[in-house]
């Protein structure tokens, strides 16, 4: 895995300490029984993921570089809220001045617990559930800035992204690490996230990485990647072998940090399973079809697309 931070933030996380992190918590709630529990971090605790506080998340927003990064964005003046009255999932809010949803920067939501990966799905997988910190929402967007040509709206987005994936990504490893997980795991609900995950992660069953490494193949090529990911969305992407209209129906996308994961992921075994699946996908675009439902939304398209007579 290559990232551009990862040796920079794993320095950073060695010099943060457990008062650091849970700085201005109440007293009484630091104690190392309600936060470690067999070695590992209690998730039944107040804290964020059992481990940070509120101004504990500052302290590693500042000391990652975050704050100094989204500044440089014109985002200042920011407000972290948490929200863990869920035992399960837990979520992150970082707002830039006053909190609201016009303001937000992030929202997160993360759980950790066993997966049952559908074994079969993937050829002899190992016999084991693996323990995951789960994405199960990851938001990051600038509210100060419009969609233009080089920064265009992309599914699901109100405002354009905020260029942090590299950090966020190194970040939340670490954390994965820390809380003594086996890996990450998420299911994209859009093309264009998956596509952007897939860079480190993999999807758990062949034939959705077969899927998407075949739109890769076959669509970016001929066009940009704004149209691709709009004309999955609209289900615009048709498979030629079987005359088909693709529905994007996700999967997990993992990212193994486990030795057994890591091996099993790049196996000749898993590689073919997804070679022989994407002998059934060649996909074009229905053009006409695409830009009647940009034209219908009022949403750009930022290159010649010529429709069938």
């Amino acid at each position: 895995m290559n990232n551009r931070f990862r040796k920079q933030y794993i320095k950073i996380a060695k010099k943060l300490t457990l008062a650091d992190l849970q700085a201005g918590a109440d007293d009484g709630l630091l104690s190392m029984e309600d936060l470690v529990s067999d070695g590992r971090v209690a998730q039944q605790s107040n804290f964020f993921m059992g481990l940070f506080s509120q101004q504990g998340l500052k302290n590693a927003i500042n000391a990652f570089g975050l704050t100094e990064a989204l500044a440089r964005l014109g985002l200042t003046d920011l407000n972290v809220e948490i929200d863990t009255c869920d035992p399960h999932s837990h979520r992150l809010y970082v707002f830039t001045g006053k909190p609201c949803q016009e303001n937000t920067v992030c929202e997160m939501v993360l759980k950790r617990g066993p997966i049952q990966i559908m074994e079969h799905t993937l050829p002899n997988f190992p016999n084991k559930t693996p323990d995951f910190l789960q994405v199960e929402w990851l938001l990051l967007q600038n509210p100060k800035r419009n969609f233009d040509e080089i920064r265009p709206q992309l599914p699901g987005q109100s405002y354009p992204g905020l260029g942090i994936g590299d950090r966020m990504l190194q970040i939340m490893i670490i954390l994965t690490r820390r809380l003594h997980l086996e890996g990450m795991i998420n299911k994209p609900h859009y093309y264009h996230t998956a596509f952007m995950f897939t860079k480190d992660f993999i999807f758990t069953n062949p034939r959705n990485q077969a899927i998407l490494q075949s739109i890769n193949r076959d669509l970016l090529s001929q066009y940009k990647f704004h149209t691709v990911a709009w004309a999955a969305h609209f289900d615009c992407i048709i498979n030629q072998v079987t005359n088909s209209t693709l529905i994007w129906n996700t999967d997990y996308l993992i990212l193994p940090l486990e030795k057994y994961l890591i091996k099993y992921f790049h196996s000749h075994e898993y590689e073919e399973a997804v070679a022989q699946e994407m002998k059934k996908y060649n996909f074009t675009i229905d053009t006409r079809k695409f830009l009647e439902c940009m034209q219908k939304r009022k949403i750009p398209v930022y290159e010649k697309i010529i429709s069938p007579t």
